[in-house]
C-alpha cells in the first residue's frame, strides 16, 4: 500500500507542477500585472466628477519620430496627464471635471501659434533643413498655460522637395471628386485677434490615418494641410475641428487650407484672406511657474 501511494505521488507530481506553472503564468499575464490599466493611462473616467482638488496638469513630448525625420518630416507625439484634450473653450469650461484643455504649438521664433485640440501627433512638413524648435504649451479651456515642453531637432537636407499639385490622381479616383469648404474667420474672435475658421470636406472623411495602403480605403479618407502666409512649411490637421490661430501680427494674412489624401497628395484647396485688427499689446500667458 505504501509503495502504491509513492507511485501515485510520483505520477501526480508532474501534473501538479504543470498546474502551478500555468497558474503563475496566468497571474503574470493578468491585467495590471505587467502593464498599466486603462485608468492609469487615461486618468479618471470622464463621467465621474473629481471631488478633490485635481493634481497639476502635465504634458509629455517625444522627440520627432526618427524614421520620418530622416525624410524631412517632423512627426511629434505628445500626451497630457490630468487633462483631457478636447475642442471645448471658454470661461465656463474651466469648471469642468476632470479638467479639459488643448495645446498651443509654436515653431521656432514665430510670434503666433496654433491650437491642437485632437491629441493626435503633430505633423509638420517642408521645414527648411537645419535646427528647429517646437514649443508645446498645455493650456486650459480658456487658453491659460498649465505646462509646456519644447523639443529641438535638426531637419536633414534631403534635397529638393516639391509639393504635390492639387487634384493629383489617386487610387480612389473612381469616387466623386473630394472638395473642401472653408468658412471665413468668425467675426467675434477675429475682432480679438484670433483666427477661428470652420471647414468641412465633401466626398472624403477626415481621419488621422496615413500611408500608401490607406489610399485604397473607401469611402476616401484624408486630412488637411494648413499654410500661413508665405511660410515654406505647413502643418497637418486630421481632427476636422475648427482651425485656431492666435497672436498673428496686425495686418493682412493668407491661410491656405489644402485637402489631401492619406498619403499627403493634394485633392482640393481654398485660400482665405483676412486682416488682423490692431487690438493693442497682447502678452502671451505665462505658465503657473512663470516660464515661457
Amino acid at each position: 500500500m505504501h509503495a502504491g501511494t509513492n507511485e501515485l505521488e510520483r505520477s501526480v507530481r508532474p501534473a501538479r507542477r504543470f498546474c502551478l506553472l500555468a497558474a503563475a503564468a496566468a497571474m503574470a499575464c493578468a491585467p495590471g500585472a505587467i502593464a498599466q490599466t486603462a485608468g492609469d493611462v487615461l486618468g479618471p473616467a470622464a463621467v465621474v466628477p473629481l471631488s478633490a482638488e485635481q493634481p497639476p496638469a502635465r504634458i509629455f513630448v517625444d522627440p520627432p519620430v526618427a524614421a520620418s525625420l530622416a525624410e524631412g518630416l517632423a512627426v511629434i507625439q505628445y500626451r497630457a496627464e490630468n487633462l483631457r484634450i478636447v475642442p471645448v473653450f471658454g470661461q465656463a469650461a474651466l469648471a469642468v471635471s476632470p479638467r479639459i484643455g488643448h495645446v498651443h504649438v509654436t515653431v521656432d521664433d514665430l510670434t503666433w501659434d496654433w491650437a491642437g485640440v485632437s491629441g493626435d501627433p503633430l505633423i509638420i512638413q517642408y521645414l527648411p533643413p537645419g535646427p528647429h524648435r517646437v514649443l508645446l504649451e498645455l493650456v486650459n479651456a480658456n487658453h491659460h498655460v498649465l505646462d509646456e515642453r519644447a523639443v529641438e531637432f535638426v531637419v536633414p537636407d534631403v534635397g529638393q522637395r516639391s509639393r504635390p499639385a492639387p487634384l493629383a490622381v489617386t487610387a480612389a479616383a473612381a469616387q466623386p471628386p473630394a472638395k473642401i469648404v472653408v468658412d471665413p474667420p468668425m467675426p467675434e474672435p477675429l475682432a480679438r485677434g484670433v483666427v477661428f475658421m470652420q471647414y468641412r470636406a465633401e466626398n472624403l472623411q477626415i481621419v488621422s490615418v496615413f500611408g500608401p495602403a490607406a489610399l485604397a480605403v473607401s469611402p476616401r479618407i484624408g486630412h488637411v494641410h494648413v499654410t500661413v502666409d508665405d511660410l515654406p512649411w505647413h502643418w497637418a490637421d486630421a481632427s476636422g475641428d475648427p482651425l485656431i490661430i492666435q497672436n498673428l501680427p496686425p495686418g493682412p494674412h493668407r491661410v491656405l487650407v489644402e485637402l489631401v489624401d492619406a498619403n499627403h497628395h493634394a485633392l482640393d484647396q481654398r485660400m482665405v484672406e483676412l486682416a488682423i485688427p490692431d487690438v493693442g499689446q497682447r502678452s502671451r500667458p505665462t505658465t503657473q511657474a512663470g516660464r515661457r
